[in-house]
């Protein structure tokens, strides 16, 4: 970071529990680097994935000082080399912001490569701007990474949860019909959000009721259970569907039903949003901004935090405390 006027930030310097080892500090404020836009920060949002890091230490072999949060939204208020003056002003939602790198949205100002940051229309707000980020592009590729769905069915499983939320929409402004898996204590909500049914996972017959969901057969699963999904749903699923996973929290080490996927041509395809490749980024921050643009993405604010509570912020999804979005204002 180059000198020059002061940001407020939290940082940390080593793993360990939010109230131990993350500080609020005054640094110089960075400047933008070829490609990257310079957002001054409106409003963070903080995700189990950047609790994660910070408990784990998983990127502090690569940089000495990291400042928390991918997700949020700000405005652009200088440009880098290579980036069009007119971006300067924009509203913008941003996505990965620390993802491989230490400076994220916990800071009243960053540098952030520019197709990272992205428009925000002008129907949507800094806090709408500020949920979508990680959950809705992990949702999007979930459901349509690999082409459309209209006509087809997709099985939602943690359909409760902030990505199983956008999944569910997701699917259903793309023409497909959802079958969601949740406890039956959201149904009302899910159904409201465009699930045709809820399948309570808790209750017994779970391969039964999910057939008898879907008697046509499920084509897709947007997949926040895997293990689960193997152990039970492998029956109502079509041949030649496809399991798009990004967590198995149930059981991170499921076995795997071969022989049963194999003769119906099951594709398991699990993945990363952050392994993603830039095509595929570029698409599903499309396709995100495009449902946001056109008002087919409602939101679920679980929490709101001020910039001084960031500690505060980070254990209430550590305890999981927040049902939704966990923001964040900056100011």
């Amino acid at each position: 970071m180059s000198a020059g006027p002061s940001i407020r930030a939290w940082s940390y310097t080593k793993a360990g529990s939010a109230a131990d080892v993350m500080h609020l500090e005054r640094m110089a404020a960075p400047e933008p680097a070829a490609g990257e836009v310079l957002v001054e920060t409106k409003m963070s949002a903080v995700n189990p994935t950047d609790t994660k890091r910070r408990t784990t230490g998983r990127e502090l072999g690569r940089f000495e000082r990291i400042i928390p949060n991918n997700d949020g939204a700000g405005i652009v208020v200088a440009v880098g080399e290579g980036v069009p003056a007119e971006r300067i002003g924009e509203h913008v939602w941003m996505f990965a912001a620390q993802a491989g790198r230490p400076h994220g949205t916990a800071s009243s100002m960053l540098a952030i490569p520019s197709p990272l940051a992205i428009e925000l229309p002008k129907s949507a707000s800094f806090a709408d701007g500020a949920c979508i980020g990680v959950p809705a592009v992990t949702a999007w590729h979930a459901v349509l990474g690999d082409g459309p769905v209209a006509d087809k069915t997709v099985l939602v499983t943690g359909a409760g949860g902030r990505v199983g939320r956008y999944g569910l929409q997701i699917a259903k402004a793309a023409g497909a019909k959802v079958v969601a898996v949740s406890r039956t204590t959201k149904s009302e909500e899910l159904e409201r959000l465009g699930a045709s049914a809820v399948v309570d996972y808790t209750a017994p017959n779970l391969a039964g009721r999910l057939q008898a969901a879907a008697p046509d057969g499920i084509d897709r699963v947007c997949d926040a259970a895997l293990a689960l999904t193997l152990e039970h749903g492998l029956a109502a699923l079509n041949p030649r569907s496809v399991i798009a996973a990004y967590a198995s929290d149930l059981n991170s080490a499921p076995a795997l039903p071969f022989g049963q996927m194999l003769y119906a041509n099951i594709t398991l395809a699990p993945f990363s949003i952050f392994a993603l490749s830039n095509s595929q980024r570029d698409a599903a921050l499309a396709g995100v901004s495009e449902l946001l643009s056109t008002g087919k993405l409602r939101h679920h604010v679980g929490a709101r935090f001020e910039f001084d509570q960031m500690v505060e912020a980070h254990e209430a999804i550590e305890a999981g405390q927040v049902d939704g979005a966990c923001l964040v204002a900056v100011r």
